[in-house]
């Protein structure tokens, strides 16, 4: 993430702060847990051993008990710089074995009942039936964008999620003048129902489909011959190539995650939309320009065609952006 992100205010403008390291990150959600997790939750930081019942073991960064859901939650906080395939997926995997261990259920109740405050003390049996129903938190300083065609983060939390509940939060610190000091500023996801329940949503996010017939049902009758002729030749770049028409365009892909291209249906013209590497990128025509990226939509380039001449020069731009996802 750009470290040109800042946050302004009356006070002065703050800047978005690179955590050293995960202990410093783990520290200030330590300090900030009430306000992360809700007030009705108890936050544990017990780092011991956990086992699986063939003795993997694991040691999570942290524990919360949301008494409001009767729910536990173990926490991994993470960086987004590091290599989260290997610290991320098989920690987790072995927080899953470790929990369908009876010996480390019940080390855990033991554990979070003597540790419980006066103040939200329940009894074990409650406890017990808490750390049966658990889910995962991966608190981490940037999420990334779900929609790249790559996210790893993204691709992981998908798969872990057939499992059980798990969830990515964002948790960043602005600070002012150069260093953390008390006059900071931190912005996260709250973890309340309601914030998950946008942020699951985010997650699995689809684009609706629509048959070829209805797409071209809309078109004017002019633009009908132009849309099928280059969506043809884009189809024979490569047997590899798939369109996939949404109810306001028409996407050319490799796989569901690897889109190269799209193609909007205008008044008097197509546009059509692509994914470039710059660095080698031509277009000695000068019909393209360059756009910039967004979360949800992810080209680097745009141009028109509104004759059939043009298809031709167009499909060998396309052609680029094929290349281009293709060698990635």
């Amino acid at each position: 993430m750009s470290e040109n992100q800042v946050i302004v205010t009356r006070e002065g403008t703050y800047h978005l702060y690179k955590y050293k390291n995960e202990n410093e990150l783990e520290r200030m959600i330590v300090e900030h847990s009430s306000e992360i997790f809700g007030s009705n939750t108890v936050y544990f930081d017990l780092k011991k051993k956990i086992n699986s019942k063939s003795g993997f073991g694991t040691i999570p960064d942290g524990y919360i008990i949301d008494l409001n859901q009767d729910k536990l939650f173990l926490i991994e906080v993470e960086l987004i710089n590091h290599s989260i395939k290997k610290h991320i997926l098989p920690q987790i995997s072995n927080f899953i074995m470790a929990l369908d261990n009876k010996d480390t259920v019940e080390k855990l109740v033991s554990e979070f009942y003597n540790n419980l405050p006066i103040s939200k003390k329940i009894d074990k049996k409650r406890l017990r039936s808490i750390v049966n129903n658990w889910g995962i938190v991966i608190i981490i300083d940037e999420v990334g964008d779900p929609m790249k065609e790559t996210n790893p983060l993204l691709e992981i939390v998908n798969f872990l999620s057939k499992h059980g509940e798990v969830k990515a939060i964002p948790f960043q610190t602005y600070r002012k003048n150069g260093a953390i000091t008390d006059d900071h500023v931190h912005s996260f996801k709250s973890f309340t129902k309601e914030e998950l329940e946008k942020e699951a949503k985010k997650w699995t996010f689809k684009w609706e489909t629509v048959s070829v017939e209805k797409h071209l049902k809309k078109m004017p009758t002019e633009l009908r011959n132009l849309f099928t002729n280059l969506g043809n030749k884009i189809c024979c770049i490569s047997p590899s190539v798939k369109e996939v028409h949404r109810k306001k365009w028409t996407t050319y892909q490799i796989s569901s995650l690897k889109n190269f291209c799209t193609v909007k249906v205008l008044n008097d013209c197509l546009e059509i939309n692509l994914k470039t590497d710059e660095s080698i990128f031509s277009d000695t025509k000068g019909i393209s320009k360059k756009i910039k990226r967004t979360p949800s939509w992810t080209f680097d380039r745009v141009l028109n065609i509104h004759s059939e001449k043009e298809i031709d020069y167009a499909v060998t731009l396309v052609e680029q952006a094929y290349k281009a996802i293709a060698e990635k």
